[in-house]
């Protein structure tokens, strides 16, 4: 009598079926990582060039709509207060008053606007304090006292910029950040960049910002702003 054959697997074709379903399950996996890991690159990138547009946009409205608002200073035994054109610029401080505000733009009123290049977790940022400007005697906490320069000129000694909780974080990851001034006499008359502003009767025609970023950082760059000054008259 012949034996009935059975149909069925052996342990070694069970072992090789398991091994590639393994090896293709992997494959899927790793696809599907990279596939992810692409799209949240792309996506970390877009929202930093739009966060790098808007914080551009940001300096160039607040810079080219600077007036030259009044500022107030006492001296001792004189009643009363003294006023100047209020303005301070050094190479990582600005404080001015503007017509553009943080959060509402151009329809945000007078506000008095403090910039300021600080150390940040990795390397340097640049802050920006937003404050409503209520007329002259404001400032006058901000003015320390007055001196005068080699050339007898008159300057206005301020309170440094400080970082605030609420300072906004305009550019991160910095090498470097510096604010310089172009000084302008007369129009038919070349200017020149300066490092510090120390007029206290007049605007600088324009103000440039210049930011340069990180080299081992793989991120977009942000640009630096040049901004002529519009409002040089006083509100």
């Amino acid at each position: 009598m012949r034996r009935q054959s059975r149909a069925g697997l052996t342990l070694l074709e069970i072992v090789v079926a398991i091994t590639l379903l393994s090896l293709l399950s992997v494959g899927m996996l790793t696809a599907l990582r990279v596939g992810v890991n692409g799209w949240q690159r792309s996506n970390e990138n877009l929202m930093l060039d739009r966060r790098i547009a808007s914080s551009n946009q940001l300096l160039q409205g607040a810079l080219e709509n600077i007036l030259a608002a009044r500022g107030a200073y006492r001296q001792p035994q004189i009643e009363g207060f003294q006023t100047f054109v209020f303005f301070e610029g050094l190479p990582g401080a600005m404080r001015f008053v503007t017509s553009y505000s943080l959060e509402r733009g151009p329809r945000g009123g007078l506000r008095l606007l403090e910039l300021l290049v600080a150390d940040g977790p990795r390397g340097k940022r640049l802050l920006l304090n937003d404050f409503p400007y209520d007329g002259p005697e404001m400032t006058i906490p901000l003015v320390l006292g007055v001196t005068t320069d080699g050339a007898g000129q008159r300057r206005m000694l301020f309170a440094p910029v400080v970082a605030q909780p609420a300072s906004f974080i305009v550019a991160d990851e910095l090498q470097s950040c510096s604010f310089s001034y172009y000084q302008q006499d007369r129009p038919a008359n070349p200017g020149q960049w300066v490092l510090e502003w120390a007029r206290d009767t007049q605007l600088p025609t324009a103000v440039r910002v210049e930011m340069t970023g990180r080299g081992d950082s793989a991120r977009l760059r942000p640009v630096s702003v040049t901004a002529p000054i519009r409002g040089r008259l006083q509100p």
